[in-house]
């Protein structure tokens, strides 16, 4: 027996004696990527029992707290509709690929993606449908006649029921979809309606009167708390608060339109330290970070955070990158996440270090829709030779 085989053999003999509780540890400080979990319950029916044990999968989600990124989804019909963030496109691509839906176009529109969960549209609005890329389980919603009738703008997000409740699994609890729309009818007005899993219905529409006439942006939210928040036309965010059952619509000014080099290159975000509502814009290929702060008695001010001269951080030597605005693609959930579209192609920025990947070449992204994920078991047995991602 060779030196090799031996520590080998003496090693596998060591993990297969250690007790669960070891081994759960182990496994516990494994990268949070689900390939790595999934390929280490493929070990044996030990491991694997360990690995899909639901107290198991709780201490997982509250050690590493916040679900690796994945990848991302996108609309450009022409290229593979998720790219990874690492590895070979696996059986989420393969399934983002089959998505087909009934009718003239034949397609389904990313609208969303949040706790664990896509949504996405027919090109009319007249259908939602919310896909678990991770269990694959999808459920096709038909929008309610009052949005659909005369409805002008629409966006829509989807969140958990469970949002709140710390370490809950999201891919099964009950889910709720917010469409936000305006009318023909009602100029004065922004429009939201929310669909219920738990009982299969749409509740009744709730408005708040807008000013001037207003254009919903077709990026997606952001979660902050127990509200979401939509970016309108000029310097107006569109606040919807769901928390203590109660359903509330506001809107929000902020500053940022005259700093950003084009209006639309600005996004919404979380910032992650304080999970208070932020702004990211780019100004001068610098990545600008600004946060709301609201004081005791309600006033609330827009503070600039940080500023990250993005054209000295990614590699676009070469590149006549200042002829080509950079764009920001979209953020992570968490906001420490963000995709950058430039003449070199999109990066994804990890905002903490700096780091950065290069994840496509193609300059169609105008908004991707970042996906992230823990581990989830259920249904693997039917993928065990292929890659989770």
């Amino acid at each position: 027996m060779s030196e090799a085989t031996a520590v080998h053999s003496s090693a596998a003999a060591a993990a297969e004696s250690a007790p669960d509780d070891v081994i759960a540890e182990i496994l516990l400080r494994l990268p949070p990527h689900p390939s790595f979990l999934s390929r280490a319950s493929l070990v044996c029916n030990r491991w694997r029992r360990l690995a899909r044990d639901p107290g198991f999968l709780r201490r997982l989600r509250a050690f590493h707290r916040t679900p690796p990124v994945l990848g991302f989804f996108h609309n450009s019909p022409d290229l593979p509709r998720f790219v990874p963030a690492e590895g070979v496109p696996g059986r989420v691509a393969a399934e983002a690929a089959s998505l087909r839906r009934d009718g003239d176009d034949g397609m389904w529109w990313f609208v969303d993606c949040r706790h664990g969960r896509a949504l996405l549209r027919s090109r009319d609005w007249a259908e939602l449908l919310v896909w678990d890329p991770m269990t694959g389980e999808r459920r096709c919603i038909t929008v309610s006649s009052q949005i659909q009738e005369g409805a002008l703008d629409l966006n829509a997000a989807v969140f958990c029921a469970a949002s709140g409740g710390g370490d809950q699994d999201c891919h099964s609890s009950p889910f709720h979809v917010v469409v936000v729309f305006t009318t023909g009818q009602c100029h004065g007005r922004v429009f939201a309606c929310v669909y219920s899993s738990g009982i299969d219905a749409w509740g009744d529409p709730i408005s708040t009167p807008v000013t001037s006439p207003c254009e919903l942006y077709e990026e997606p939210p952001v979660l902050v708390g127990e509200a979401l928040y939509w970016l309108l036309d000029g310097s107006r965010i569109l606040e919807f608060e769901f928390g203590n059952q109660c359903l509330c619509l506001a809107l929000i000014d902020h500053p940022v339109e005259n700093h950003a080099i084009l209006k639309r290159n600005i996004r919404l975000v979380r910032m992650e330290d304080d999970d208070v509502l932020g702004l990211a814009f780019v100004k001068d290929f610098s990545l600008h970070l600004w946060a709301r702060e609201v004081a005791d008695d309600g006033a609330s001010q827009w503070i600039p955070r940080r500023a990250i001269e993005l054209d000295m951080i990614l590699p676009l030597e070469g590149y006549r990158c200042r002829a080509m605005p950079i764009w920001i693609c979209g953020f992570a959930e968490d906001g420490d996440v963000v995709f950058i579209r430039t003449v070199a192609g999109v990066f994804l920025v990890w905002l903490d270090t700096l780091k950065f990947k290069k994840v496509s070449g193609s300059l169609l992204m105008k908004t991707v829709y970042s996906y992230a994920s823990f581990y989830v078991p259920n249904g693997m047995k039917n993928y065990a030779s292929v890659p989770l991602l």
